[in-house]
């Protein structure tokens, strides 16, 4: 089923280069996209086809200044593995990772952008917590300064003077295993092959003579 929250998406995604190219959306500026039924926004859970009704339904853009990328504090040292282990309770982490997978996944698309992920795709997610701009925030901060997340810099085809904070999943974090499904503990893919002849540390102390 495709909601109206995954139209709402793909049209946050397309929208704004178009916008740019007949020159509406400005330097500095991003835009939001909601489908409304008259003066309110419609549920996006909902179902789009059997939902959409272009005599009453309408899409309405909106403009706002533009972040700084740089808002999440740099990464701090790497925690103890203690201070990063999941806790049962952390549900939202859970979401966090499992978005950002299913964001990494996007067929057409190289990185996925931080503020993008966050104002955008977190919001479009559903998650009754990521309604709350601080929390997604603060929960996005706390993934990175974890390492749960990690960030790099991007150049950005629009405009080029502003490079884009892009984001990635720490995939080989134990907690990011587990909340994708995989859990720490499962059992490696890779099998070793038996060789004929003399052990590979063998031989590498025999040439050292």
């Amino acid at each position: 089923m495709v909601t109206n929250a995954d139209i709402e998406l793909e049209l946050a995604q397309k929208i704004p280069g178009y916008l740019r190219d007949l020159g509406m959306l400005l330097k500095g500026y991003d835009c939001e996209v909601h489908l409304h039924r008259g003066d309110r926004k419609k549920r996006r859970s909902a179902d789009f086809e059997t939902n959409w009704d272009p005599s009453t339904d309408s899409i309405r853009i909106s403009f706002s200044p533009m972040e700084e990328e740089d808002e999440i504090e740099p990464i701090r040292a790497a925690v103890s593995s203690a201070a990063a282990s999941l806790k049962p309770g952390e549900g939202r982490m859970a979401d966090l990772i499992r978005a950002l997978d299913r964001a990494e996944r996007r067929p057409g698309y190289e990185f996925v952008s931080l503020k993008w992920f966050r104002d955008s795709a977190l919001v479009h997610e559903g998650f009754a917590w990521a309604a709350d701009e601080a929390a997604r925030h603060d929960l996005l901060r706390e993934a990175i300064d974890r390492r749960l997340i990690l960030t790099s810099k991007v150049a950005n085809p629009r405009p080029p003077n502003f490079p884009v904070t892009a984001i990635r999943l720490n995939r080989q974090m134990p907690e990011a295993q587990t909340a994708l499904g995989g859990g720490a503990g499962s059992p490696s893919a890779f099998r070793p092959v038996a060789i004929r002849g003399e052990t590979l540390s063998a031989t590498v102390l025999r040439d050292r003579r």
